[in-house]
């Protein structure tokens, strides 16, 4: 009740009395279905208030933020400290950011706290960006999660690199299996089936990882490298005869989250108003379920003005041994990607298409963003799953729905 107090206090008053380095915002969220789902209404709402500190310290760089977040459906853990966002479900508070960046040498910099890493191109998919964890509570914002870690980087001539140590496991953060934002596939279990989701611990060590970038004319060249424990787990189902108290049956599911390695190259150049890249990457592991994969990536990127259409195709050449479903980062595998935004003087609008080219399942998604003031912002899209229930996109069919968000910047 309290963070709902304070959410609906920020979007009421302003916030000009903060200090020079704080800006946030306060934003509120609603949600219309198409349908009810086992039991679920049929309306949803959401509320965030994020705050967000910067401080130059001489040469150096301090970054803090703090997120209060309250959910009308049953998808946040008790209010515990987990600072490494490592509990099943997500926080009502968390520290998105705090790092400190500091000066090596010209041109070198290291950094160390929680932050966001990020080395594929947003709205498309990268073999260098798919191992990192993942919340998808809502499973069609896409949010990544921020690692504790240490990197390094910099740049000499036309050659530049980072290296990261994340010595913390942060895992993939799932919605309730069983819910409309994790369905299982129809007919797969007897009906009134319920889950027991234990709140396993996942390995403390993470995983490390380094990147080299070169420029030669229109060209960039890349090469990277990781090695470590896989931050999306493989659900691992059993019947405890403990749980058993009626006819239809309670299932546990366990994680268990294997050791992987992989490298990648990538180039990219520009061509006209065209930008073109290329990935391919190898990736290993001794686990029998996750096995081998060898993923490649075509894109092409063209600006329009203050917008941007990117085209991405994805496919993986090796098959899983399980359903590449249950690997999260794998399940859409071979897609085709198609998203163009763009910002206008009145505000701003998206459109993304992601299309599964095996099982024919897919997204569509589009929201408009209009600037009621330099402050006050209003949001209103939608999410249309679409397709065979059997792909990871079709079988949200339940989650189908109408947007609507409010929101108070400072």
């Amino acid at each position: 009740m309290t963070t709902r107090l304070l959410i609906l206090f920020l979007l009421l008053f302003p916030c000009s009395a903060f200090a020079e380095g704080f800006s946030g915002y306060a934003e509120v969220k609603g949600f219309a279905y198409g349908e009810r789902f086992a039991g679920e209404p049929r309306g949803a709402g959401w509320g965030t208030l994020y705050g967000k500190w910067e401080q130059r310290l001489d040469q150096s760089q301090f970054t803090s933020s703090l997120r209060a977040e309250w959910l009308t459906s049953p998808q946040t853990s008790p209010l515990v400290f987990d600072p490494a966002d490592r509990r099943l479900r997500r926080p009502p508070l968390s520290v998105p950011e705090l790092w400190l960046r500091i000066p090596l040498a010209p041109s070198h910099d290291l950094e160390f706290g929680r932050f966001q890493l990020g080395w594929g191109k947003t709205d498309g998919y990268s073999p260098a960006d798919a191992f990192l964890p993942r919340d998808v509570t809502d499973p069609f914002a896409d949010e990544k999660l921020p690692l504790w870690a240490v990197r390094l980087s910099g740049q000499e001539d036309n050659l530049r690199y980072q290296a990261v140590l994340v010595p913390v496991t942060t895992p993939w953060r799932l919605p309730p299996l069983g819910s409309r934002n994790a369905p299982i596939a129809p007919g797969a279990l007897p009906q009134g089936t319920r889950f027991y989701e234990k709140d396993d611990e996942p390995p403390l060590p993470g995983f490390a990882a380094l990147r080299l970038l070169a420029t030669h004319g229109d060209w960039d060249l890349g090469v990277w490298g990781r090695s470590g424990v896989r931050p999306a787990p493989i659900l691992e189902f059993s019947l405890d005869p403990a749980l058993q108290s009626g006819a239809a049956p309670v299932i546990s599911v366990g994680r268990r989250y294997p050791r992987e390695h992989g490298v990648g190259v990538e180039v990219s150049r520009v061509a006209g108003p065209y930008v073109l890249r290329g990935e391919a990457a190898a990736l290993f592991s001794a686990d029998r379920e996750l096995g081998d994969a060898l993923i490649g990536t075509l894109s092409v990127e063209r600006g329009f003005g203050d917008g941007t259409l990117l085209v991405t195709l994805a496919g993986n050449a090796i098959d899983p041994p399980v359903d590449p479903t249950l690997l999260f980062d794998r399940g859409l595998l071979p897609a085709l990607i198609v998203a163009w935004n763009r910002t206008e003087e009145w505000g701003a609008w998206k459109l993304v298409w992601d299309c599964g080219l095996k099982r024919g399942d897919g997204l569509l998604k589009g929201e408009v963003g209009y600037n009621l003031t330099d402050t006050w912002k209003v949001t209103v899209g939608g999410d249309l799953p679409y397709g065979s229930e059997q792909g990871p996109l079709g079988a949200l069919h339940g989650a189908r729905r109408l947007v609507a968000a409010l929101r108070r910047s400072w």
